[in-house]
């Protein structure tokens, strides 16, 4: 069975409000918007990747960013409480999609903040999560509990990395890249007891979004930008395409907050 992405056309797609740093209310070329997006897509499916849609709502223009819908493990998904009103009708809209498909839905009580893959990336039995600005300890605790894995939490330092995904990307079961300005000094102990290879990005690499790729197997697609880590995944052998996702860097998100493995 080949595996499954979830993406949602940017149909609404816009910068109406900011909720982070990098939403300066500069202007979204739809037309572009639309053509980036296509381009991910067709990469993926290139790949092999099977890709479920979503419609997008008009109120919703964040609803691109699929990640943050929730975490899923198997028929099970921890729907996500988002941090920010402007975003908290998202939750329905996936609690509704997953439902009509036979997933088992899970809510966390109100008041605790969790953003689904935004922050978690389920690795070999463990949830690493992320958390101190989108998601709280207490949000991916209980998110841990109900899809019994292990937890492994990461405390996040700095506000323009609010998510794990945009500071932290899994290659391998051995292998990750990360920005270490983004995490706490305990934070970065536990990445590297996990990660025998470890690939340091410079602030540079980081803000251009580089831990927000999509990664399949020795494939990976990048954000445009990034130079240095370049040469470090060419060395691991990693066949890297840099996309251009100009428009969704301007709402703070890139490929792999437009991703959900499902």
């Amino acid at each position: 069975m080949s595996p499954t992405v979830l993406l949602c056309p940017p149909t609404h797609f816009d910068v109406i409000y900011s909720i982070n740093p990098w939403m300066q209310g500069q202007k979204v070329d739809k037309r572009a918007a639309v053509e980036q997006w296509e381009k991910m897509k067709t990469a993926i499916q290139e790949w092999g990747v099977h890709v479920e849609l979503i419609t997008q709502r008009e109120n919703l223009p964040d609803m691109v960013f699929t990640a943050n819908a929730g975490t899923v493990v198997g028929n099970r998904v921890i729907m996500s409480n988002f941090a920010f009103p402007e975003r908290s009708g998202e939750t329905a809209a996936f609690e509704e999609w997953f439902a009509t498909r036979g997933y088992e839905t899970h809510r966390l009580p109100k008041n605790i903040k969790f953003e689904g893959c935004g922050d978690t990336v389920i690795h070999r039995g463990m949830m690493l999560a992320g958390y101190g600005y989108r998601s709280s300890l207490g949000g991916v605790r209980r998110a841990a509990k109900i899809l019994e894995t292990e937890l492994i939490p990461l405390k996040l330092r700095h506000p323009n990395f609010y998510h794990l995904d945009t500071c932290f990307c899994v290659l391998s079961d051995y292998c990750a890249m990360y920005y270490p300005g983004a995490f706490t000094p305990s934070a970065i102990k536990k990445i590297k007891k996990l990660f025998l290879d470890l690939i340091e990005l410079d602030v540079t690499d980081a803000t251009q979004f580089a831990c927000n790729s999509v990664v399949y197997k020795n494939k990976i697609l990048m954000p445009s930008g990034p130079q240095k880590v370049m040469k470090e995944l060419d060395l691991r052998g990693y066949e890297v395409t840099q996309i251009n996702t100009s428009e969704f860097l301007k709402s703070g998100g890139s490929l792999q907050c437009m991703t959900l493995w499902i």
